[in-house]
């Protein structure tokens, strides 16, 4: 990985798949076809090895183009047939185990295995009380813009993270809270939560570096996942 080029400095349009959800193989060709720049694997409940794995291996089978990461949330359930892995960092997490702790058991049985040149640390925030993540976390997801900016500021300059993830997952996010955050960070911006169609794949592609489409494919199908791709690439025309 170049110390001078984000590993996802090219990703546009990213779309994240959850291994306890259940996806058919017909989806994951399509998705091949899709024209989306990566598929994020990752989730909150019922993470396990076994589920990574398959839903990895059909990934390689069904759509063999596909750029594949891992989103780590478990340790017990990392798959080393993918092209990198993103930590994530709960910079909001209502614990230290969130922010570090977990990261430490992880190094302390692991850390002579992980191949640092394919990893990427995410500074997340997480901003949807409702979800899944932020359950787990303890998230605490009340916060001003100048705290949101706050966050964002301290994974930067003081923590040196390059990534920054905005999760809003389960509902759209405030795109004028997204703007005083890009205004403020240069970080690789990525954006998650409810963009479910065009217009709201549009409205956060014109401020951060990389949308994540979740939950739409499973609820509205790889036609949105395709018509996204489009209108976030005619973007960049």
């Amino acid at each position: 990985m170049s110390a001078l080029q984000h590993p996802w400095s090219t990703w546009r349009h990213v779309v994240k798949l959850d291994p306890d959800k259940e996806i058919g193989n017909d989806e994951l060709i399509e998705l091949g076809r899709s024209g989306t720049d990566a598929v994020l694997v990752g989730g909150t409940q019922g993470i396990t090895y076994e589920k990574s794995f398959l839903l990895i291996k059909r990934l390689h089978q069904f759509a063999p183009d596909l750029c594949v990461w891992q989103e780590i949330s478990d340790q017990h359930a990392v798959v080393q047939e993918v092209d990198g892995f993103a930590i994530p960092v709960v910079l909001n997490a209502g614990s230290a185990e969130w922010i570090i702790g977990r990261h430490i058991d992880a190094l302390e049985r692991f850390g002579s295995m992980v191949p640092w040149q394919r990893v990427v640390p995410e500074g997340y925030v997480i901003l949807n009380p409702e979800a899944a993540a932020a359950r787990l976390t303890g998230a605490l997801c009340s916060l001003s813009p100048a705290k949101v900016i706050a966050y964002v500021m301290a994974a930067e300059r003081i923590l040196g993270m390059s990534t920054i993830y905005l999760e809003y997952s389960g509902i759209y996010g405030d795109p004028k809270l997204i703007r005083q955050v890009r205004q403020i960070s240069g970080a690789h911006l990525v954006y998650g939560g409810g963009i479910d169609s065009v217009e709201k794949a549009v409205e956060m592609a014109e401020i951060v570096d990389t949308i994540v489409v979740g939950n739409a494919i499973y609820d509205k199908g790889i036609d949105l996942v395709r018509e996204t791709v489009l209108a976030v690439r005619s973007l960049d025309l």
